[in-house]
């Protein structure tokens, strides 16, 4: 196909979108609609993986050691355990360390501790481990704990099920809900386009009986499709962005800082609009190309 073909194609296109005016508004406003609630869907599953993300970050194993323990050894064991997999954060708390954190986690009541000195004082060195995810936690404690100068390691088992269990079942959720609004956003703008469509077969069949070819047809028809759908995504997407701002503030407003809302810190919109523009826009385009298609081979058979 020439060139100049291509561009009587597009520009015929932006004609239909515009010529119909009424027809295109209706269309466009029910594929934005429609992506619209999938993208603020899509903003809350998105938060929450990064909230269960979180969690899985901050899971913590303690390693003791045995008393007399060397600093040669400690240093030994350090390189151990950073050349781990799995291993997000290594830090060693010596006896001293852990002696002072224990007398500032009493407070008022920490004269409690006086009686305890360098001499006598009953906490071991550690070292404070961080996991990058769950999973790697019962393989980071088998290793830990065959390591002779190691007295004893320390993490909860229950909790690190939980944090695993939670991850799971809520991305497992978040995907099949966010899969079902694809679909069904997918059909809504299926069955916009073939309305379109179907609302100037008379021009179709007109076109047809004057002799011009199936695809001299169709062109512009699937790029109107195309547009449509288009513009629909860089309007839903806007709606997304606007309400997702707007949200943003609140959250991060001084009448929410003693509400429970703010425990939970929102990704910056930067971070999930670019995904969701750009799903939007390939959703969009593609399904209202491939409807246009498909609604017109009846239209075409005269």
């Amino acid at each position: 196909m020439k060139i100049r073909t291509w561009k009587r194609m597009v520009r015929q296109g932006f004609l239909n979108v515009f010529r119909n005016r009424i027809m295109s508004l209706a269309s466009i406003s029910a594929i934005a609609a429609a992506l619209f609630v999938l993208g603020l869907v899509m903003a809350v599953v998105m938060n929450i993986n990064n909230i269960v993300s979180s969690l899985e970050s901050k899971v913590e194993i303690t390693v003791f050691l045995k008393d007399n323990t060397s600093k040669a050894d400690i240093d030994n064991i350090e390189q151990q355990i950073n050349s781990w997999d799995g291993i997000s954060e290594c830090q060693f708390i010596s006896k001293h360390q852990a002696l002072n954190k224990w007398r500032e986690e009493w407070g008022d009541k920490k004269y409690l501790l006086d009686g305890y000195h360098e001499s006598n004082n009953p906490l071991p060195d550690s070292f404070q481990i961080t996991a990058i995810k769950p999973e790697f936690v019962e393989g980071i404690v088998e290793k830990a704990n065959s390591i002779q100068a190691v007295e004893k390691v320390q993490y909860s088992k229950d909790v690190v099920d939980s944090i695993t269990s939670i991850a799971s079942t809520t991305r497992i959720f978040g995907l099949s809900i966010v899969g079902i609004l694809i679909a069904m956003a997918m059909v809504i703008i299926n069955n916009t386009i073939r309305l379109s469509v179907y609302s100037r077969r008379r021009e179709i069949n007109i076109m047809k009986y004057i002799g011009a070819t199936d695809w001299y047809i169709r062109w512009p028809f699937l790029m109107e499709g195309m547009l449509l759908g288009l513009f629909g995504a860089v309007l839903s997407s806007g709606l997304v962005a606007a309400v997702y701002s707007l949200l943003e503030k609140r959250m991060g407003g001084p009448s929410i800082e003693n509400n429970l809302l703010s425990l939970f810190q929102l990704l910056p919109l930067d971070a999930i609009l670019y995904q969701i523009a750009v799903l939007f826009i390939l959703i969009g385009s593609i399904v209202g190309t491939i409807a246009s298609l498909l609604s017109m081979r009846k239209h075409l058979q005269v």
